[in-house]
This record gives C-alpha cells, structure tokens and sequence, in this order.
C-alpha cells in the first residue's frame, strides 16, 4: 500500500503545482467561460483544467517509472501495454483542448473519441467475453467485441462531458469513481489497474481544490473528456474475471452518474420532439413523425444537477449530494464484484427501484408518456384493431407464457430432453389455445372498449383454452416433468399478459385522467347515475377537451369515495376550495331533477371561482336529411340516388333519430 500512497500523494502535488500555470495559460490564449447564457458562474474562469489533470497524472507514473528503473523491477509494477491507453488519453485531451480553444463540431470531437478508442483497442484494452451477473456463465461476443469496446469509451466519455455542467461536479464524480475502481482492483489483485486509478484520483484531487465552489478554473473539454475516457478503459480492466471476461454490473454502478444523467438526456431530447398526431382524422389514419430537428448534442439546462438546482438547492448542496449519491453506486459496485445470484438479483432490483424513485422526483415531464396520454391513439390504429393484429399478439403472449412455466419447473435452464419436448408441443399449444379462445368471441371487442363483461369473457376463454390445450397436448406429446405445476403457472402468465393487453387502454386512459388537473379539468355536480353517465361520455370523446378532476354531491354518503375512479370532494359548502386548489375552470350539472335553488347556489359559487356552470344533457334531433338528400317539395327523407328529386309516396321515408350529448 506504500507505494499506492506515494503515487496517489505524488499526482496531487504535481496537480497544485501545474494547475496555476494552466489557468495562466488559459487566460493568456483566450481558453475563458464568459459568464451569462446557460453558465452559472461569475466572472471569467478560464477552461483549460483538463491539461493540469493529464500533465499531473503523466508526471506520477513518469515519476513511479524513473523510481522503478533506479531501483529494480517491480518497484511500479505497470506493464508497457499500458502505453496505448495513455496515448489515447493524450489524442482525446488534444482533441478537448481544441474545443476549449476554437469551439470544434460534435462530430469532431466524436471523431477524437473514436481515435482515442481504436488506440485502446490495438492495444489489447477490449471486451471480448462478458459475465452474466446472476448465474456467472460467461457469452463471448466475438465480432461484436470492438463495436461494444469502442460504443462504451465514446459513451462514457461523453457522459462525464455532458454532466461537467457545476463547479467541482465532474472532478468529484471522477474522484469518487476513480478511488472506486481502486478499491475493487486491489482487492482483486489487479495492480496494473490499481496504480493507475490512484493516480488519476490524486490528480484529480489537487485539481478538485481549485474547482470546487467558487471555482477559479474549469475542467474544459480538454478535462471531462479525458477522465471519461480514462475511467471507460479503466473500468473495463477493473471489472474483469480472467483475462477477457467483463463483469458488467461493476462498471456500471461505478459510473452511474454519468451514464444516468445521459442516457436521460439522450430520452428527453428524443421524446420531447415526437409526436402522434392523425393527419386524416375522416380516414382514422395515425403516424408518429417527428417534430423540428433532434440533435442529442444540443446544449439544455435540463441535467439532473439543473433539475436539483430548479428544486432550491445551492450548487455546493446540489454538487454534495450528487457525490453522495456517487459514493453510495460506488460501494453498489464494489458489492457486485462479490455478489452471486440471489444477491446480485437483490442488488440490481435495489438499485432499479432507487433509480426509478430519484428520475421520478426529478419530475421530466417528457419522460411522462403514460400520463400524458401519447401512446392512446395507437389504439384507434386500424391495424391495431383488426383480428388477425390481435390473434398475432396473442399467439405471442401464449408462447411468452409457456416457455415461462417451462423455464421456473426446469429451475431456469432447459435441458436437452425439455427443451425437445417444448419445441415439439409448444404450436400444438399456441394453435389449440388460439383456436379456442377464436370459439369464444375473444376478437370482437376492441381494446379501447373493454369493459368488466368484456374481461369476464375472456377469462372464460382463457379457462376453456387452457383446459383443452393441456388435454391436447397430452394426449399428442405425453406428459411433461411437472405437469401440474407447468399447467398453473402457464394459466396465470398467459392470462395476465392477455388480459393486460385488454386492460391497456383503459389504464393508460386513468392514468392520463389523473394527470389532467390543469387545463381542461372540470367537475360533475352528482355522483349518481347521471353523473357516471357524464363521465363516461366525457372519457369516450376525448376530443370535446374535458378532463373529470372529481365529483361534488349533497350526499355525505360519497364523500371521500371514488366512482369509477373519480374520487367525491365534497358538497357545495366545500365547492370554494375545491375550485381554488384543483384549478377547475367548469362544472358541470349533471342531473336534471336538482332544485333550482341548489342549482341558483352553485351558479353563484363558481361565479365568485371563476368557473363556469353547463348542464350536460342527452338529446334526440330529428334526422334533416341523408347522402342522397331530402326532397326540396315535399321536404321528406328519401331514398332516391340523387337531391332535388319528388319522391313522391311510395319512396318516402320517415323522419328517424339519432342520439347526441349537448353542453
């Protein structure tokens, strides 16, 4: 450990000492962050501070490599295969540099990146196998190995450069990812990688104390992409079971950050450009197209440190809690070096839920596509809605469900003689279980209808498909090991995956329905009949605007109740509030009988609100006229091919009705 800490102490000395100089440099050459724009800082702070961190870091191993060729070999202990990473990191410092100085094009710097990753890739830094984190059996990628070499290190260092956007952020970040890959390296004995992350970390501290806030000087390009890339090829060495094997949970709990925060930013930027809109709507004919121009390289203030920021935090509080949050993945990933099984499945559904629950408070309103209702055109999509559309799906949802109950009796893994056995009566059930559920009218509805008849039915037709599916193939293939238990749990994964395909509509549609408090939020005055009437009128046409927030009704009964989802607020007396706190800019009455007094009331209340008061009505209109039109004599309905016509008694058709709701 000794010579860990003098190379570690040695980089941060050499960092204090060359970083003046840098930010002298910067100043000189014209390498400034002017403030204003989408920068938060004060003042003009020079860019320059990745070449401090580079000439730090090269001087410790230049320094560790003098002391080995005085004293003997394995003294440092680095093999000269590391010559290629450290020539990589000096093209892609080159190349941030020149964007520090004279802004270069996306594509330029991606270019440098790309360099900089075929030169890790000559020498030898590259995945060739990865390990399954759970069951540990290895897959060897074969020619697949350098495109997802050269993906990760452009990946990774564009990261650090994207959330290089605080004082002392991506320096920290680094730090703490750097001091990380130390740990697991050391105590996986790999001291090769070991003496080089603690290097780049004790660079990477003596710069910290002239970055963190207030900043005197900036990482620049030249800095966020030199320790993306270095900690990119790093993690992949630290990582590693064998010579090749890549343990893929480690580096990506290690870098979590940074990989996080892009690929939010790549989702956003993509999201927030598409659209599904219907260019005939007479024609019932949907297409996704793409709005303006999406660049994932266009600058925004929508980062999740900017995000932490809009929340009222300070940039030290913002920068201190992102590095806790860094440490915490740091020791996740540490665990996962050790973990098997079980333990790295508890680990990976941990670490997903935390990470769902912190985007969630971050509150990206693109990412809220089930809320805001995008997908819920799709279902009004011809194709969507034809049999044959339907029938595909399910015969997928049915073999999804099969191999399934095939995979959890056979502990995972299908053996020679289960797998045979799975080939040779897995059509046999698809074509049984599809003919049946055909018999049971299950391809007359379509999803946005669904209703509670509509679900009981098709649970009787998963009941009867099932059953005669399970007499079928015994009869045809024998009786598979686990029988029983193969028959449960294919029912149950095969009726939830039918009935959730069924059920899709209507939650996306509650879920949008919840999220509509704003505009175009009304209330229903009657919680009855009538009022579930409104409701669903309201939720059948989307297009008249109108969003139900919630219910009021004399009745205390229902208060505090939900009809069909819609929760009861309370009566008159509460109207005031209500209308203050849900921003409700209507209400509609929904029962003819209400007393013209509660009626006169109500109007008054909303008046004080600014709401407006319509009463919602189902009217039959006589029919006008028809395609063919009406006769301009006797002003009758007829039939004959063309208008203008006398149709005379015997063509005459009466006057029919038709049924229409009225605000």
């Amino acid at each position: 450990m000794f010579k860990y800490a003098v190379l570690g102490l040695s980089a941060t000395g050499f960092a204090l000492l060359f970083t003046p100089a840098v930010r002298w440099l910067a100043f000189r050459i014209g390498a400034v962050d002017e403030p204003g724009g989408r920068r938060l800082h004060q003042g003009r702070i020079p860019r320059l501070g990745g070449l401090a961190v580079l000439a730090a870091f090269l001087a410790a191993l230049a320094g560790g490599r003098v002391v080995e060729l005085m004293f003997g070999a394995g003294s440092l202990g680095l093999g000269d295969s590391w010559t290629w990473l450290l020539v990589g990191g000096i093209v892609v410092s080159i190349g941030g540099a020149v964007d520090d100085v004279r802004s270069l094009g996306p594509l330029s710097k991606v270019a440098f990146q790309v360099l900089a990753g075929v030169i890790a890739l000559v020498g030898g830094c590259g995945i060739a196998t990865i390990t399954n984190p759970i069951t540990d059996g290895a897959m060897a990628l074969g020619w697949l190995g350098p495109p997802l070499t050269l993906l990760w290190v452009v990946g990774i260092t564009n990261a650090f450069n994207l959330i290089d956007g605080l004082d002392g952020l991506a320096t920290g970040v680094g730090l703490i990812a750097a001091a990380t890959l130390f740990a697991v390296s050391v105590a996986a004995g790999n001291i090769e990688v070991a003496l080089l992350a603690v290097a780049l970390a004790g660079s990477l501290a003596g710069f910290l104390f002239y970055n963190f806030n207030p900043a005197s000087v900036f990482l620049g390009d030249s800095g966020s992409l030199l320790l993306g890339y270095l900690l990119a090829v790093l993690s992949m060495h630290a990582s590693q079971k064998g010579a090749t094997a890549l343990v893929v949970l480690m580096p990506i709990l290690a870098l979590g950050l940074p990989i996080m925060d892009t690929l939010l930013a790549v989702l956003r930027r993509l999201l927030r450009e598409l659209q599904v809109v219907s260019p005939d709507p007479e024609r019932n004919q949907y297409r996704f197209f793409l709005v303006g121009s999406i660049s994932l390289f266009r600058a925004d203030r929508d980062h999740i440190h900017h995000r932490l920021l809009s929340l009222g935090l300070t940039q030290r509080r913002v920068v201190l809690l992102l590095y806790g949050v860094c440490a915490a993945l740091g020791a996740m990933a540490a665990l996962a070096v050790t973990a098997h099984g079980l333990q790295t499945a508890v680990l990976v559904v941990a670490v997903s839920v935390a990470t769902y629950v912190g985007v969630h408070q971050l509150g990206y309103r693109e990412l809220q596509i089930l809320r805001l209702g995008t997908l819920l055109p799709l279902f009004e999509l011809p194709a969507l809605n034809r049999r044959l559309f339907k029938a595909l799906l399910d015969t997928l949802f049915i073999e999804v469900g099969y191999l399934v109950a095939m995979l959890v009796v056979n502990g995972g893994v299908l053996g020679e003689r289960s797998r045979g056995y799975f080939l040779q009566s897995v059509a046999v059930v698809a074509a049984v279980k599809l003919i049946a559920l055909t018999y049971t009218g299950l391809y007359t509805r379509a999803y946005r209808f669904t209703n509670a008849a509509d679900l009981v039915g098709a649970m009787k037709g998963v009941v009867a498909a099932e059953a005669v599916a399970a007499g079928v193939v015994l009869l045809v293939c024998g009786v598979p090991a686990g029988a029983f238990t193969v028959l449960l749990l294919d029912f149950y994964v095969t009726a939830t995956l039918l009935l959730g395909a069924r059920l899709s509509f209507r939650v996306l549609d509650t879920l949008r329905d919840r999220n509509s408090a704003g505009a175009g939020a009304v209330l229903i005055y009657g919680a009855g009949h009538a009022g579930s009437t409104v409701l669903q009128q309201l939720r059948q046409y989307p297009g008249l605007g109108y969003r139900a927030t919630g219910f009021i009704d004399d009745d205390s009964r229902f208060w505090g109740q939900r009809v069909n989802g819609i929760p009861v607020l309370g009566g008159l007396d509460q109207l005031p509030e209500i209308l203050r706190h849900r921003k409700v800019r209507e209400v509609f009455l929904a029962d003819t009988m209400i007393e013209d007094e509660r009626v006169r009331a109500l109007m008054r209340l909303c008046d004080a609100g600014g709401a407006r008061v319509r009463r919602f009505r189902l009217r039959l209109d006589p029919v006008s006229e028809l395609a063919g039109g009406s006769c301009r004599i006797c002003k009758k309905l007829v039939c004959l091919p063309g208008p203008g016509k006398h149709c005379g008694e015997t063509a005459a058709v009466g006057a029919e009705a038709t049924g229409g709701l009225s605000l």
